[in-house]
């Protein structure tokens, strides 16, 4: 299992494309974030907002998006393994079935989780320079496993999507819809408390907005109560609310209660994905 793991990642990462195509849902929102959102999320309020809050809000959502879609990508050598005939030669070696499942899951884990870390670097790295943005040095042990947590999520709905594709043709435009789509459940195009009723409804069925509401609790936490000290309580809480930094759930759910969530996410993802990947097995590796 380790052996295929690491010929899964050495593929992955000796391919330009797939570096660049798992991140360009983050990348397309980061810029659509510099261009317009930023200067739209000024103005939108009543009171002055700062940039370097702004930009750890949007950096958390972003944080988000990559997990889902680098999670993707790095699956997306099974579709290919698949079609090409690959993942049934595998089957004829020694290595059991599940094992070959394993070695992408943990390939897809391990990508995610570190393309999280190097995205969120990079962008703390250009908001120091253009805003004075200081880097949460302290909040690293938190932050790494909160990129556990989502990649632990969004590796095992990414199998249980996958695991109803057959052809390789069909992944740009899945990574295009999912892309697109964790940018606006994730709150990061539009802040979650601006949506309709209905919206919001629907994005709270998914784990987006928990994923992106716990990061920015974390890295929000300070800024927070610096800058929004002037603000009577029932004012700060709608702020919140709007903008997706804490999610009601007949009343403010808790920092542990949306670890909670994500967690019953990553079995409700794991169970039906196992049931669908024992149903699609025969029909995809023919003889297996």
């Amino acid at each position: 299992m380790i052996a295929f793991s690491k010929r899964n990642l050495t593929l992955f990462f000796n391919s330009k494309s797939n570096l660049f195509f798992s991140v360009m849902g983050a990348l397309i929102a980061f810029v659509l974030y510099l261009v317009f959102l930023k200067n739209n999320l000024i103005t939108s309020f009543p009171f002055k907002l700062s940039h370097d809050l702004l930009d750890a809000w949007v950096i958390s959502g972003i944080l988000v998006v990559t997990a889902v879609t680098t999670s993707l990508h790095a699956l997306s050598q099974m579709i290919t393994d698949r079609e090409q005939g690959r993942l049934a030669d595998f089957t004829v070696t020694s290595v059991p079935f599940w094992q070959l499942q394993a070695s992408y899951l943990l390939c897809s884990f391990l990508i995610s989780v570190s393309m999280q870390l190097f995205m969120g670097l990079i962008m703390y790295s250009y908001f120091a320079v253009t805003d004075d943005i200081t880097i949460p040095w302290e909040l690293t042990p938190k932050i790494i496993l909160l990129s556990c947590l989502s990649s632990f999520v969004w590796t095992t709905f990414n199998l249980l999507i996958l695991s109803f594709v057959k052809q390789v043709k069909t992944l740009s435009q899945l990574g295009s819809i999912i892309g697109t789509a964790s940018g606006f459940f994730a709150g990061v195009y539009m802040p979650i408390g601006v949506l309709p009723k209905t919206a919001q409804f629907i994005t709270k069925l998914t784990p987006a907005p928990y994923n992106a509401a716990l990061y920015r609790q974390f890295l929000l936490k300070d800024l927070l109560k610096e800058q929004l000290s002037g603000l009577s309580h029932v004012q700060r809480q709608l702020f919140e609310k709007q903008m997706g930094i804490h999610l009601s759930l007949n009343g403010f759910l808790s920092s542990s209660q949306m670890i909670l969530l994500l967690g019953a996410f990553f079995l409700g993802f794991t169970l039906v994905a196992a049931v669908a990947m024992k149903h699609s097995r025969r029909a995809n590796l023919g003889h297996v």
